[in-house]
């Protein structure tokens, strides 16, 4: 079963890996950093890996009722007078660093989705809303946040 955290084998001794980056709300960074210190052996990527990995394996966007796509909302920078408007002051950068073979079967994948499903999206799905939609079932589906403070292992 995929959500066996305990045996992971990430096979990553010869593997290639590529940066991917999505926005999230800072109490959510915080707590996908609490589920990667109880589940995880403090290791984040090995949870994005194994989350990312379980999201395509289970396809919750298929799901009857589908698990609907979120949108990202933009982080803010460090710009000082040159913030954006359009950017949100309580969400944080996620970044993220994947096996390339992870990342061509996600793009794969939003490719289909783009190509045989008429969302609610307002434009194609993309690779951070596909992101930021993963996290967002994580830490619904698999480990439901129960509001702050420390969770159960």
């Amino acid at each position: 079963m995929l959500l066996d955290s305990d045996n992971i084998n990430l096979g990553i001794m010869n593997t290639e890996f590529v940066p991917a980056q999505t926005s999230v709300p800072n109490w959510l960074m915080t707590y996908c950093r609490q589920l990667a210190d109880v589940h995880y052996q403090r290791k984040l990527n090995k949870m994005y890996v194994h989350m990312l990995e379980s999201f395509l394996a289970y396809e919750p966007w298929k799901a009857n009722p589908p698990f609907e796509w979120r949108l990202a909302r933009i982080h803010r920078t460090t710009g000082g007078a040159s913030v954006r408007r359009d950017t949100d002051s309580g969400w944080v950068p996620m970044n993220m660093v994947l096996p390339t073979v992870l990342v061509d079967r996600m793009k794969h994948t939003i490719e289909q989705v783009n190509a045989n499903y008429s969302s609610v999206l307002p434009r194609s799905l993309s690779l951070r809303t596909f992101l930021y939609t993963a996290i967002c079932w994580w830490c619904i589906a698999v480990y439901p946040y129960e509001g702050p403070g420390l969770i159960n292992s």
